[in-house]
């Protein structure tokens, strides 16, 4: 069993209940909590966090529910292996990504990137309303008045990819936005379009190519537009990849309104 006093604990900037999930998640993010192991008992991490019983059963729950624990009777509560985490789950993105990622997670966010982004944009050339249409123009232009501010950009370039996933009309796509957020945040923080002229203009020219199709309902340009939009970016801050595509599958658009 993991002692408690050995533990990071986090600044007290949030509710009870999110400080101790946060506090857990982090620890077992670095090891702290080993996978296999059992974490103190209630009354060592109440008196490490400095919460209610309350609080404590709360924030468990919520782990158990993103797949990071498990409670068993005569056992205590068990760290669980990686493969059962949820790893769509906004806030395993984010404790990963407060403690820093390699080069391994990062190819991760972008294979999934890659799988399903795509898709969205055929998806969203197929079905999007003017309305989703104009937010997403609405972003695009955000992102061209952001040349020399990183912050903007980034803000600008998510709702851009928001704003594609919602007009796919699937709410397995529009779910994914957590983890695009993810890697947007994450790639902007290592190497930036804002930091040279050509770089930004790269990417603009490959997010205006994505909209272009997108507006004139073009699912394959959509597609494949989104698919070197992503491989740029991946190019941007060195993620290897192999020279050709693992395969190429054709999809279908099965649901209707």
């Amino acid at each position: 069993m993991v002692l408690a006093n050995d533990l990071q604990k986090p600044a007290r900037t949030r509710s009870a209940h999110d400080l101790v999930a946060h506090g857990i998640g982090q620890n077992i993010m670095r090891g702290r909590f080993p996978v296999g192991s059992i974490l103190p008992g209630d009354a060592e991490l109440m008196e490490l966090f400095g919460v209610s019983r309350t609080a404590l059963r709360e924030a468990l729950k919520t782990l158990a529910a993103k797949g990071l624990i498990e409670s068993k009777t005569k056992v205590g509560t068990k760290v669980l292996d990686r493969n059962n985490w949820n790893m769509f789950d906004a806030d395993i993105l984010e404790w990963h990504l407060e403690l820093g990622v390699d080069a391994k997670f990062l190819g991760w966010l972008f294979e999934i990137r890659q799988t399903l982004e795509p898709f969205a944009c055929a998806t969203a050339a197929l079905r999007r309303s003017l309305k989703q249409l104009e937010h997403m123009r609405s972003a695009l232009q955000a992102m061209y008045g952001c040349a020399t501010n990183r912050q903007g950009f980034t803000k600008a370039d998510l709702a851009f990819h928001q704003a594609i996933l919602e007009a796919s009309g699937n709410p397995f796509l529009q779910s994914i936005g957590s983890v695009i957020g993810a890697a947007l945040a994450t790639s902007f923080t290592i190497s930036s379009p804002v930091s040279s002229d050509d770089s930004f203009r790269k990417v603009m020219e490959q997010h205006q190519s994505v909209f272009d199709a997108i507006e004139r309902q073009a699912p394959l340009a959509a597609s494949q537009a989104m698919s070197a939009l992503i491989m740029q970016a991946a190019e941007r801050i060195r993620i290897k990849h192999g020279q050709d595509a693992l395969t190429c599958i054709e999809t279908h658009a099965f649901s209707s309104d």
